[in-house]
């Protein structure tokens, strides 16, 4: 599967693409991810609030100029996290479906497993954290709300592309989409409440199992 057929390939974040590029410029795009790299660890580690641009340099061991004169504002960096946490979460995701075969991703709802895999990732706790600090800044927010709507579209798509089953139940597919995201966010909220490890397995499979009567049929597509 060429990831870069998906839709994938307009959320990488602008810079970071080595093809073509000569020595000087490839190890600019190398600083500018150690750069975002930090940006995760600051955001997992001590949250949003608390992240300062001269905190990621640090991390990144480099000097706040040089951070600079990559991205010149904590709103240039923001912005490029934000893509880039979704981007590489995605990456991966994807990635690890297409390695399935297709018995255990249609019949056995192994992507199920693997998606829950992608929610407990660094860069998803590192996004999910702006999300949460957008609702209380304003600035954050005017830079978070369009990124993130437009990512639901390109995440159906990527997502949709991955799981071609679901190509002639567009419908039924976007319903099971929204309710395998919401599942798997509040069972992410929840993990350290519901401490019972076993429940949380049986959880996710209940998800894979309500996906997979969705998609046959055997739950009929609920009205509004």
């Amino acid at each position: 599967m060429n990831l870069m057929d998906q839709g994938l390939q307009t959320l990488e974040p602008e810079g970071l693409d080595t093809q073509g590029q000569g020595w000087q410029q490839r190890k600019s795009i190398q600083t500018r991810i150690t750069i975002l790299e930090a940006a995760i660890d600051c955001l997992e580690r001590c949250g949003y609030a608390r992240t300062t641009t001269q905190m990621i340099a640090q991390t990144a061991r480099i000097s706040r100029g040089a951070m600079l004169h990559h991205y010149a504002t904590k709103q240039d960096l923001v912005g490029a996290v934000i893509d880039y946490t979704f981007f590489r979460r995605m990456e991966q995701f994807v990635t690890r479906i297409s390695e399935l075969s297709d018995e255990a991703r249609v019949r056995d709802q192994a992507g199920i497993e693997l998606y829950w895999q992608s929610v407990l990732t660094r860069e998803y706790a590192a996004y999910l954290e702006l999300s949460v600090a957008s609702r209380t800044d304003p600035e954050l927010r005017e830079i978070f709300l369009p990124k993130a709507k437009r990512f639901v579209e390109v995440e159906r798509e990527t997502v949709l592309s991955a799981f071609p089953e679901w190509q002639d139940k567009l419908p039924m597919y976007e319903l099971a989409m929204d309710f395998c995201i919401a599942a798997m966010e509040g069972l992410l909220l929840n993990r350290e409440v519901w401490d019972d490890r076993p429940r949380r397995v049986l959880l996710r499979n209940f998800i894979g199992q309500t996906l997979l009567a969705l998609r046959e049929g055997r739950l009929p597509m609920p009205t509004a």
